[in-house]
């Protein structure tokens, strides 16, 4: 089994080859296993999956979404009815990445449609469909690499991870949750928290 440290560098290698969802799943897998470790769980669940991602929602929208609030952003354009037991109509930023991305990618070929991802640093929404940027997938692994519950994991060598001009290598930063704090703080970006996005239409 992988571990996590090879899951980054996995993703990371993907990520240099411009294959976003072979990124995106090793970056998954990697947040399931650190949710487990934090929460001291035997088995990775989509509760604790959700959490973690809520715990460090500064550190995804620093990294990829500057200037959303997902901590009160509700994505009610793009209610989830794939793959679920009930419809989730006003889902959060956690839900997406675990019922869109994380269980589409395991449990299907593809994602949900009108969901994707570009190159470019914008979101886009509309009705029935949102694109967010690449960039997702470091938000995503920067949670596994400075979780305090990691500290003591390694990737390759000379793997680095960036912040603005800053760039960190992995493994001398590991489980080093204060330095990404400290760079959060030192670039502070606005906050917006979007709403009524149910109202959008696919012409705006």
């Amino acid at each position: 089994m992988p571990t996590i440290g090879e899951r980054v560098k996995y993703a990371i290698d993907h990520m240099e080859r411009g294959e976003i969802y072979a990124a995106l799943e090793h970056a998954c897998n990697a947040l399931d296993v650190t949710s487990q470790r934090y929460y001291e769980q035997k088995n990775s669940s989509r509760r604790h999956f959700k959490n973690i991602i809520k715990k460090y929602s500064w550190l995804i929208e620093f990294m990829a979404l500057g200037g959303i609030n997902l901590d009160e952003t509700i994505f009610d354009n793009f209610p989830i009815t794939d793959g679920v037991r009930e419809p989730i109509l006003k889902p959060d930023f956690s839900d997406l990445m675990y019922h869109v991305v994380r269980c589409g990618l395991v449990h299907s070929d593809s994602l949900s449609e009108g969901f994707s991802f570009h190159k470019e640093g914008a979101v886009l929404l509309a009705e029935k469909n949102i694109i967010f940027p690449e960039k997702v997938v470091w938000g995503i692994l920067s949670i596994s690499i400075f979780c305090p519950i990691n500290k003591d994991e390694i990737t390759a060598p000379d793997y680095w991870i960036g912040f603005f001009q800053n760039r960190l290598v992995i493994n001398d930063f590991w489980g080093n949750e204060s330095i990404a704090q400290h760079l959060a703080n030192r670039y502070p970006l606005p906050r917006v928290t979007l709403t009524n996005l149910c109202n959008l239409k696919n012409d705006q």
